[in-house]
């Protein structure tokens, strides 16, 4: 090998070394365990060594042994360096500050088509009790090496390009500590800050957040965490709509009930004023009654009718009466067609008197 110490990118000493082969088995395999990867190009090591000095080739080291928690030091301290740079200039706070939709049902996802953490959100968030319908696009990339931070970039730079998601989702199951290194490069952080949608990750780790974790609206601890996270802010707006109908319906009852006292209270004074009129004029009793008569059934038939109109406009209100008519409501995504453009491809659902019909734009 050979060791380099550089200033920025100016090499200030250079100098050659080697590990005999039977101390290296025992050496990387030491420094793997400790730091979760391999001796590799670039890496800040600490080493015991021995001089040698050879009249044709010169003065080189050879490695007696190597000391991992110098080198699990110098990435930690470079990690909490890249947090407090992002930290300063308002980068991990940007995307947070996004709003979450109410009902998300386009959701992009970046991982790993192949990766256990994504089957397990997709079999989450499909497999839900209420049988939510999600809409869920798998932009696929690499989700740990050198490579993966510019591959998610990559990714998220496609799904912006679409323009036609409510929420961001970048998962990935669990690894080795070194595995993850990726999720604590700066630039990927960056670049999450800029999103124009909220961005949930479910990396799942014991270890400390992610820098990128860090970076993102909502950080949950696996894929399946963020599939019960989306699951259950769907099921607080469904239990709105519940609580309102509800609602609703005990208004209109109490309206009901309202009226029919007031009719039944109006009877009775109607009664009491015939018992007290007969008292006072008894010779004036049959044309009294003819009137009073007259008046009560004019007041019976002017509160039936506010009544049987009050009812039919309930009636009318009821979907179910509409759709009785023969008239249907078509929907795309859940929502009507009447506000939100129909193209070619879309799938529709039409719904009617006891009906259901999905149906296919074809032109």
């Amino acid at each position: 090998m050979e060791l380099v110490e550089k200033e920025g990118n100016y090499i200030q000493a250079k100098l050659r070394a080697n590990i005999w082969s039977y101390q290296y088995k025992s050496i990387s395999a030491a420094f793997k365990m400790a730091t979760g990867s391999s001796l590799s190009p670039g890496q800040k090591v600490l080493l015991n060594v021995s001089v040698n000095f050879h009249e044709i080739y010169g003065l080189s080291l050879t490695v007696n042994d190597i000391d991992p928690n110098f080198t699990l030091g110098e990435r930690s301290k470079q990690r909490e360096m890249t947090i407090k740079k992002l930290s300063e200039n308002g980068t991990l706070e940007k995307n947070a500050r996004l709003r979450l939709p109410t009902v998300p049902q386009k959701i992009a996802v970046v991982s790993s088509e192949t990766a256990a953490g994504f089957q397990d959100f997709i079999e989450q968030i499909k497999n839900n009790p209420r049988a939510i319908d999600f809409s869920i696009q798998l932009f696929n990339a690499m989700m740990q090496g050198d490579e993966a931070p510019r591959s998610i970039s990559a990714a998220l730079d496609k799904i912006e390009d679409e323009n036609n998601f409510d929420l961001i989702v970048l998962i990935r199951g669990g690894g080795a500590q070194s595995d993850l290194d990726c999720f604590d490069d700066e630039s990927l952080s960056v670049r999450i800050s800029e999103l124009r949608l909220p961005l949930l990750t479910g990396i799942g780790h014991q270890r400390d957040q992610t820098i990128a974790d860090l970076a993102a609206h909502t950080s949950l601890k696996t894929p399946t965490a963020v599939a019960e996270f989306i699951i259950d802010g769907v099921y607080q707006f469904d239990d709105y709509l519940h609580n309102a109908l509800t609602s609703l319906k005990r208004s209109f009852s109490n309206t009901v009930k309202s009226s029919t006292n007031q009719l039944e209270r109006f009877e009775l004074r109607l009664k009491g004023e015939v018992s007290h009129q007969f008292d006072k004029a008894e010779n004036e009793l049959d044309v009294l009654e003819v009137k009073l008569s007259n008046r009560a059934e004019q007041r019976m038939n002017s509160l039936n009718t506010q009544m049987a109109s009050f009812e039919n406009t309930i009636r009318l209100n009821n979907p179910a009466t509409i759709f009785e008519k023969g008239y249907t409501i078509t929907l795309k995504n859940g929502m009507s067609i009447h506000k939100q453009d129909v193209n070619s491809g879309d799938e529709l659902t039409t719904l009617g008197d006891n009906i259901k019909i999905k149906s296919t734009v074809n032109k």
